[in-house]
């Protein structure tokens, strides 16, 4: 949400309405949606024209962590929810995503700081970072603006945003821009923990200075023009002032309001404008209006006390507690609510090849599987043959070359057995469970078995290529940078953390001659590792190689062999952006049915800066492994690796399938069905 113009304004008036503050010893209240991409953004070593480099956006959120851990700060980080307030904001989430979509499309190494999009997997990795930290993390329903600041207001907590929402919410507002831009606490003497240097949005200073009472506060968003609503379209007192400076048609605002008695504003305004925009200005003044005593979804979860909120699925049914427990907890992303609720499927972004496909379509599959499961609280017993074509569908928004369509696909498409139902889920056997997932994924017996050979935490990495390698065809060089990359990166250590040592979760357990990459990833040697990280560093493959590349634009991947290495290649970060959805989709899949395969992190071993600079040195040197062959240890895992996953695929990976990429969005949803 936000109010155009009222933060910039509340911050150039200095010390008047903001004041230095030592923030200590204190539980605050974050919009967590709005730090992560802060931090996010505030990083200029995030490289996002490769796509995302998660080991070091983690590290980036566990050094701000870590910093109120040190001043002794108790954060409760609330994330919006996917469901909108009557929906007015979908005109402007819209208009969001096709921002999204130019920037992730025009993202170059050039030009990333100002095309950067927030990475598929931000948000998750900021919620691993602060569970690390034992940090409760609550997802609203709904827009979490609103009760966010009622909920803060009530317990007297201070808000940490930079969302001008909670300005005329009359909360005590920490801007984020105002911390130490150094992220370095300040220590006192005599004081038991440090303090965080900040400033302090000072409400009752801009109330008396309006000389509004606070009652009316929260209608000055409306007349000053709310983002979602157009202030425009209010013939007074705003055609009077449209054209004047923010100042300006804040004093008439405020001169507006100081006439009106609170329980006749709302009238008021109402009055204001043309018969059409009534209907949509109601639902503006309902958010707004009458706050206190308001019953909000976190009261109730943090505290126990209040009433509790019901969510209701599209078909109007009550959904399971369990899930809605898991959903506010945080373990489903926001949309996965939306789904059921809505059964709408929004667009996604990334950094991705204007001319290439979409890059979630290879993930589709999935999609369908997941929303078969999510809607079967509504449609019972879902099979082909037994569901309604007409009704059973998800609207999807696809990405079709600058724009943004929208398909309605049947969400059931594709499955042969029975949807687990979403209510029974935590009472259905892991291995009926581990069935449908494998189903989804068109994973055979054998390469089910076989993927059980590699570590727990990457067992759904291999899974995850393997449905990339039947969905997208990759490159031999391209698949085998990713291999190399999971290897270095979970056994070597995190590029870009300043770790340059083994550190295998594996590394305490004995040697299984059964299991030979199990054996094969315990016995890895740690003066072999280090030496594969010199090898790494010296071909200007990892960012800490001495002087950072400056990447020429190419757009094609099949260039001669002997071209230079520090081109930069869209259509690659294009197919590990395919590699990346489908990751992602399976992440969550696996999580709503309880896990069939091991919960990881992963995606903490991608880094998408590494991996192209390693697809790209594969692909001018053909013996590539052999390179590693001093580094014994690495050599053989990484050769065993190989093998393995050729005979997953059946080799067909190895073959160069560049040329039969469908490049048509009804092409490519021909292919699946769609």
């Amino acid at each position: 949400m936000g109010i155009r113009g009222l933060f910039s304004y509340i911050e150039k008036q200095g010390d008047k309405f903001l004041k230095d503050h030592e923030l200590t010893s204190t539980t605050v209240i974050v919009d967590a949606n709005n730090l992560a991409v802060t931090i996010y953004k505030s990083s200029y070593d995030m490289d996002p024209a490769f796509g995302g480099n998660y080991d070091k956006l983690f590290a980036k959120y566990c050094d701000f962590n870590s910093l109120l851990k040190q001043c002794n700060i108790t954060p409760i980080m609330v994330l919006n929810g996917g469901l909108g307030v009557d929906n007015r904001n979908r005109n402007k989430k819209m208009k969001n995503r096709l921002d999204r979509l130019r920037k992730s499309t025009k993202c170059f190494p050039g030009n990333q700081n100002r095309n950067n999009v927030f990475p598929l997997f931000g948000e998750e990795v900021f919620i691993n970072a602060c569970k690390m930290f034992n940090f409760k993390v609550i997802q609203n329903d709904f827009e979490a603006d609103e009760e966010t600041a009622l909920f803060a207001k009530g317990m007297h907590y201070p808000v940490l945003s930079s969302d001008s929402d909670f300005l005329i919410f009359g909360v005590k507002q920490i801007p984020l821009n105002s911390l130490n831009r150094g992220m370095m606490a300040k220590y006192t003497p005599g004081k038991r923990s440090s303090s965080l240097k900040c400033k302090i949005f000072l409400a009752d200073k801009f109330v008396d200075y309006l000389s509004l009472p606070s009652t009316h506060l929260p209608y000055l968003g409306v007349l000053l023009g709310d983002d979602l609503y157009d202030f425009k379209s209010l013939t007074s007192p705003h055609n009077a002032q449209k054209n004047f400076n923010f100042q300006s048609r804040m004093d008439v605002a405020a001169s507006w309001l100081r006439q009106h008695k609170i329980d006749d504003v709302p009238v008021k305004i109402l009055s204001l404008v043309e018969e059409e925009k009534k209907e949509e200005l109601k639902k503006l003044l309902a958010y707004y209006g009458k706050t206190e005593g308001k019953p909000t979804a976190l009261e109730y979860f943090l505290k126990g006390s209040g009433k509790e909120i019901i969510i209701n699925s599209k078909g109007n049914r009550a959904l399971p507690q369990w899930f809605m427990t898991a959903s506010r907890e945080a373990a489903f992303p926001a949309w996965i609510l939306r789904i059921v609720c809505t059964q709408e499927f929004f667009y996604f972004a990334q950094v991705e090849e204007l001319k290439e496909p979409y890059s979630v379509l290879p993930a589709m599959d999935i999609v369908k599987g997941l929303s078969a499961v999510l809607l079967s609280h509504d449609y019972r017993n879902i099979s082909l043959e037994s569901t309604n074509v007409k009704v059973a569908q998800l609207t999807v928004q696809f990405r079709s070359g600058a724009t943004i369509e929208e398909r309605n696909i049947p969400f059931y498409e594709g499955q042969c057995v029975t949807v687990p139902n979403l209510e029974d889920i935590p009472l259905l056997p892991l291995g009926t469970k581990e069935r449908f997932f494998n189903q989804v994924m068109k994973l055979n017996d054998f390469q089910s078995r076989t993927i059980k050979q590699f570590p727990k935490d990457i067992q759904m990495f291999i899974g995850s290529m393997i449905f990339w390698n039947n969905q997208t065809n990759p490159s031999s060089h391209q698949v085998d940078a990713l291999i190399m990359m999971l290897v270095v990166q979970r056994s070597v250590g995190k590029y870009g953390h300043g770790q340059n040592q083994a550190s295998d979760p594996f590394a305490a357990m004995e040697g299984d001659p059964n299991n030979t990459i199990k054996n094969l990833w315990s016995r890895l040697d740690k003066s072999d590792c280090d030496l594969a990280i010199k090898i790494l560093e010296d071909r200007g493959c990892t960012q800490k190689s001495i002087a950072k590349p400056k990447y020429k634009v190419s757009r094609y991947d099949n260039a001669a062999k002997s071209s230079n290495a520090c081109k930069y290649y869209k259509r690659t970060v294009h197919k590990y952006a395919e590699f990346q959805m489908i990751l992602y989709f399976v992440t969550y899949m696996n999580r709503l049915l309880g896990c069939p395969y091991p919960e990881t992190n992963s995606v903490l071993c991608f880094n998408g800066f590494f991996l192209h600079n390693l697809a790209s040195y594969i692909f001018s040197n053909s013996n590539w492994i052999e390179t590693f062959s001093t580094c014994k240890s690495v050599y053989r895992l990484l050769k065993q690796v190989v093998l393995t996953f050729s005979s997953l695929t059946k080799g067909q990976y190895k073959q160069d399938h560049s040329n039969e990429r469908l490049r048509n969005l009804d092409d490519m949803l021909m292919r699946l069905k769609v």
